[in-house]
């Protein structure tokens, strides 16, 4: 599966152990050198 990491932006999180709904993704970080995406950011719910 190729995606860029703005294809990730905006995209529903879900624990799959649970099926709690944790959010939406707001940010992500790679390492460009290696092509891996090391964080994923999503807000705390309130």
């Amino acid at each position: 599966m190729n995606s860029k990491g703005l294809d990730f932006k905006h995209k529903e999180v879900i624990n799959i152990t649970d099926g709690r709904r944790l959010g939406f993704v707001q940010d992500v970080t790679a390492n460009l050198e290696d092509g891996v995406i090391t964080s994923i950011i999503v807000p705390r719910q309130q």
